[in-house]
């Protein structure tokens, strides 16, 4: 089985929910390529109101594809500012464009310091491999 290449970029923090995160003022958030990929073509996402303020882990929002449903976690704490209306009214937006359109929120930091148990891009790629390998492997097995 052959590797597709995926996008990770040097500047952007990631979770092992498959998010990154653009730090600056306030934080804004999307599916990782690999993260999208592995949903499928999603078909469907709703957030949490803007103001809602929500803990690492939080669910603030829904996503649905035609092989899965499930939550979207907040990767940091704060405050939902802003939700990717565009990517709501057009889902497919963020298989197209994981990095750029298809960002999903934006959130005002509530503790900085949750930024240090995020991966930087070397170590999520590492980490995305060694899922890929271990899917590989179960494949292989079954």
């Amino acid at each position: 089985m052959q590797r597709e290449k995926r996008a990770i970029p040097d500047e952007l923090f990631y979770d092992r929910n498959d998010y990154w995160i653009k730090v600056a003022e306030e934080a804004v958030i999307g599916l990782t390529d690999y993260g999208q990929s592995n949903i499928g073509d999603i078909i469907y996402l709703e957030f949490v109101p803007a103001g809602t303020v929500v803990r690492r882990g939080d669910r603030c929002g829904s996503i649905e594809s035609g092989k899965w449903v499930g939550s979207l976690l907040a990767p940091v704490s704060g405050v939902i500012m802003e939700t990717n209306r565009k990517a709501e009214a057009d889902p497919s937006q963020v298989n197209a464009d994981p990095l750029g359109r298809g960002w999903l929120y934006r959130i005002e930091l509530a503790n900085r310091n949750e930024i240090g148990l995020l991966m930087n891009s070397g170590a999520y790629k590492a980490w995305m491999e060694e899922r890929i390998r271990l899917e590989e492997k179960d494949e292989v097995t079954l």
